[in-house]
């Protein structure tokens, strides 16, 4: 049984249909990502499973419990926003304790104990020694990780993230999104985040919800996302590629444009076929080389962005728009490309893949 799951869950504004009928099962201890354009949906479910806001119809179950119509106060949860949504009048000692003084009955724990936790949830997110700090004396990613200390000090059984990333520089986001990470494995919490950054998504999760127009398009690991999108809004949304639209030529044969190309399984023979290639998967060759699935095509524009380079082609392939492939910088010591160059490029015949007939 999923640790959480959620059943035909829909939400409406009006005419507006945030959320269409979501189906969703969460194993404990899982860090699943839900990812997408502005306006998908994602924060809305988030903020559903939180109970900030209410759900037309369908049900959320938590460890066994209908929390369907339950107050945010009676959901056992922690959640980080975007905005950290810090007390700027509290130290932050007061910031981190915030939810432990509120606790009751069971689980309400004294000042001693308080000041223990307080003490434990610094060192865990690196900040020992900050409790007399203000808000306003911290920088972007130590108040997010005070906001992440008091989303844990609670020991939710569930953290929700809300895009805890985005308002930081390009360098913060990628250490703090590797100490979340690292975070939640040491403590098993279940956890969802929000993000629209595909490389978040693929660095931190352990599956990856990808939703247009409140309906997810496709669930699964970041690589299986990534190798085997469902249609081509997922091929699209997750990184670049090539989308390079064929028709039969033989069993494993396609043509396109004035491309033969040998795919790297059997195709149906009754109808055209789209693949989706990914810039990295195209090879560079020798102007002789006489390679299988090899071709040569002019250099558009070549763009350098450090450790690779962005090379767009004109391969005579019968597409409404070139290719665009990706090498190593190392790959390309010694090998200038300028644009207007002639270049020898392959796509190797294991990355031709067929789409699936209803993307």
């Amino acid at each position: 049984m999923a640790h959480l799951d959620i059943k035909q869950l829909t939400k409406r504004y009006g005419n507006f249909v945030a959320l269409d009928q979501i189906d969703l099962a969460i194993d404990e201890g899982e860090f699943v990502v839900l990812l997408g354009p502005s306006g998908c949906g994602k924060t809305t479910l988030l903020r559903a499973l939180a109970g900030l806001e209410l759900q037309d119809s369908g049900q959320v179950v938590h460890a066994g419990r209908d929390i369907s119509r339950l107050s945010p106060a009676r959901r056992d949860y922690g959640i980080v926003f975007q905005s950290y949504a810090l007390f700027p009048n509290l130290c932050v000692s007061d910031n981190v304790a915030y939810g432990l003084a509120s606790q009751k009955g069971d689980r309400k724990v004294g000042r001693q104990g308080i000041t223990r936790r307080v003490a434990e949830m610094l060192e865990l997110v690196g900040l020992p020694g900050t409790q007399s700090k203000f808000p306003a004396q911290l920088s972007g990613g130590q108040q997010q990780r005070i906001a992440l200390a008091r989303a844990l000090a609670t020991s939710p059984d569930l953290l929700l993230l809300d895009e805890p990333l985005s308002a930081l520089d390009a360098i913060e986001r990628v250490r703090l999104r590797s100490e979340i990470r690292s975070l939640q494995t040491r403590l098993g919490v279940t956890t969802i985040m929000v993000t629209h950054d595909q490389e978040e998504a693929l660095a931190m999760a352990d599956r990856i919800v990808v939703m247009k127009q409140g309906r997810i398009q496709q669930v699964g690991k970041p690589k299986d996302v990534y190798r085997s999108p469902d249609n081509d809004f997922v091929a699209d949304f997750i990184g670049r590629g090539n989308q390079i639209d064929a028709c039969p030529a033989g069993m494993q044969h396609v043509r396109a444009g004035d491309l033969m190309l040998r795919c790297g399984v059997p195709i149906d023979q009754t109808r055209n076929h789209r693949f989706y290639v990914r810039p990295e998967d195209i090879c560079l060759y020798n102007i002789l080389d006489d390679c299988e699935n090899s071709f040569t095509a002019k250099v558009l524009k070549y763009e350098f962005l450090g450790p690779y380079s962005l090379v767009t082609l004109d391969a005579k392939s019968g597409q409404n728009r070139p290719l665009v492939a990706q090498f190593s910088s190392n790959y390309l010591d010694g090998r200038p490309i300028n644009a207007g160059a002639i270049v020898r490029v392959g796509i190797p015949a294991e990355h031709l893949s067929p789409m699936p007939a209803t993307a």
